[in-house]
């Protein structure tokens, strides 16, 4: 066959999505069955997919979401026009439509198939949180189409677009042929789940939350280094850029309004966002700036200096816990919060889950601990702060964990060490996954994602290992932008998610 009758047999498969209905005419005797779907690498997965799909019925047509649409994921690896000939070049596909819309209900109601088919992975309808299936199905019933779950092994086009980057010879450790494009850790030998992380992000929307802790305006100073001054005799620059973020509390906040029903964030000054489900209850005045100047060149920190204007909170202003299914406690050291009146307040808390996390920085060294909070079911500490807590050095991630555990008593307890990756005991049982993370930008803001995340997974019931898995990809997703330029995004999270696991 010449390239040019092939061109030509491939191109005769697609047709314009304002056709289908004409399709439908014309196929009128015959049983169609339609799957739907980015289909940017093409691979074995797909190829199962299709080959059940195609036993349900006498025609087997795919509709394709352009690219405009598709945010799953960082961007296509091929245009739009590529997707459809690649799977238009498949001999079990019959037909092949673009969709100009970001789901598959207008394709399905204006293709109306006879079977309606999607993997495996969509076949539990709790899981479906955005209600896409549950609008699919309606779609179908109207016209007497039904919908069809196939059984076959999956694989995650976002994992194989993503590991593609690493050439082979990057594995022989060439310095000069290592690809830097490879940002996450395959664990896929930790046996996870997509379903899993579906049914933290299902569970996770249901949730009301009390969050309790000092917001952080993050600042920083870029400097173009000149010389040493002739005047001072200290290192001189030019300022070319200063950006203000948002970080301690309030950037937790913002990870948590991404996955949960409500925010209720107690805190010093911090301005409403976007999100509507966060409510900002300020219980104090006074702002906390951390600036840092920073060399534009190398990206080194040079200096950091702290305004400090917060006040004590009014044990008065503390809300109920019971309020809420999930409390969470992010202290910073600078005494908005009481620990005393917390643990108090955590006596009574009746059904909310109680989450901690105390951060040592430069003002509050060796002095703010989790160990002021008693009674908590989670706690969340680094290494760092894991060995002032128990006054040594140099033990082993599982000595920490252990012996932090111990001393702390929570149902669960999670010591996260950097590069080495989190361990987490929960309940007895003790679970260790190495970092996701390969490249690096920043590591600010990394632990109170994994906090607000792995809080937020135990308190609904997860596994340890889930847990940890939830907690981690919210830290990888904060080491790919400086500090805090945003929140976690339920998308951002599921992207690392089928990259990882």
């Amino acid at each position: 066959m010449t390239e040019t009758t092939l061109t030509h047999d491939v191109s005769s498969k697609v047709v314009p999505f304002d056709e289908l209905p004409l399709l439908r005419r014309r196929l009128r005797d015959r049983k169609i069955v339609q799957c739907h779907g980015a289909f940017d690498l093409v691979h074995i997965g797909h190829l199962i997919h299709f080959e059940e799909a195609r036993t349900q019925g006498d025609v087997l047509v795919v509709t394709i979401t352009a690219d405009k649409f598709i945010t799953k994921k960082r961007g296509v690896t091929f245009p739009e026009d590529i997707r459809a000939r690649q799977v238009a070049a498949l001999s079990i596909v019959d037909y092949v439509a673009l969709v100009p819309e970001p789901t598959a209900l207008s394709a399905v109601e204006t293709l109306q198939p006879d079977v309606y088919v999607k993997g495996p992975e969509y076949a539990d309808l709790a899981l479906d949180k955005s209600r896409s299936v549950f609008h699919e199905m309606r779609a179908l019933e109207r016209f007497g189409g039904r919908m069809y779950f196939t059984s076959g092994e999956t694989f995650s086009s976002t994992k194989i677009a993503h590991f593609l980057r690493a050439s082979s010879e990057a594995g022989q450790r060439s310095p000069l042929l290592r690809n830097n494009q490879v940002l996450f850790r395959d664990v896929s030998d930790q046996g996870f789940k997509l379903e899993q992380l579906k049914e933290f992000l299902a569970r996770a929307s249901t949730l009301r939350v009390c969050l309790l802790g000092e917001t952080i305006v993050d600042e920083w100073v870029d400097v173009a280094l000149t010389n040493m001054s002739t005047q001072s005799r200290c290192v001189a620059g030019r300022e070319v850029a200063r950006e203000r973020q948002v970080g301690g509390a309030g950037i937790i906040a913002r990870h948590l309004a991404s996955f949960v029903r409500e925010v209720h964030c107690f805190t010093n000054d911090l301005e409403p966002y976007l999100a509507p489900n966060l409510h900002v209850h300020r219980v104090c005045p006074g702002e906390l700036v951390e600036t840092r100047f920073v060399d534009r060149t190398t990206g080194h920190p040079l200096f950091k200096t702290r305004r400090h204007g917060v006040t004590a909170m009014p044990e008065d202003a503390l809300p109920d816990f019971s309020d809420y299914d999930l409390v969470l406690v992010a202290d910073y050291g600078h005494g908005l919060l009481d620990a005393a009146a917390i643990n108090r307040a955590a006596e009574s808390r009746g059904r909310a889950y109680v989450g901690v996390m105390a951060q040592v920085n430069s003002g509050n060294y060796g002095y703010n601990l989790p160990l002021k909070y008693r009674g908590a079911d989670f706690y969340s500490l680094n290494r760092l702060e894991a060995e002032l807590c128990l006054h040594d050095r140099a033990l082993t991630l599982s000595e920490l964990l252990e012996r932090s555990a111990g001393l702390l008593g929570g149902r669960a307890v999670s010591v996260t060490d950097g590069a080495e990756g989190a361990a987490i005991k929960m309940d007895a049982v003790r679970y260790t996954l190495p970092s996701l993370s390969v490249q690096v930008i920043d590591t600010i803001g990394c632990g109170d994602a994994y906090f607000a995340l792995a809080a937020t997974a135990a308190a609904v019931g997860l596994s340890p290992a889930v847990t940890t898995l939830v907690g981690s990809i919210g830290a990888a997703a904060m080491t790919q932008r400086r500090c805090n330029e945003s929140p976690v995004s339920e998308q951002e999270f599921m992207t690392i998610g089928k990259i990882v696991i």
